[in-house]
């Protein structure tokens, strides 16, 4: 089984050892973990504090 993990940039800043959690726990479950280098920003940091335009 494959998986493609999306970490925000909330997550990798505020709480960057949950991100290596899920992926020791998903590779300890047997699955192939990526994470897409084409991947961009969701916007959640300027829309959690107002700056839904920026």
């Amino acid at each position: 089984m494959r998986a493609s993990l999306f970490i925000t940039c909330y997550n990798d800043t505020l709480f960057p050892e949950t991100g290596r959690a899920v992926v020791h726990l998903l590779e300890r479950l047997g699955v192939e973990v990526e994470f897409r280098s084409g991947q961009t920003c969701c916007g959640q940091m300027h829309a959690n504090t107002g700056y839904t335009e920026a």
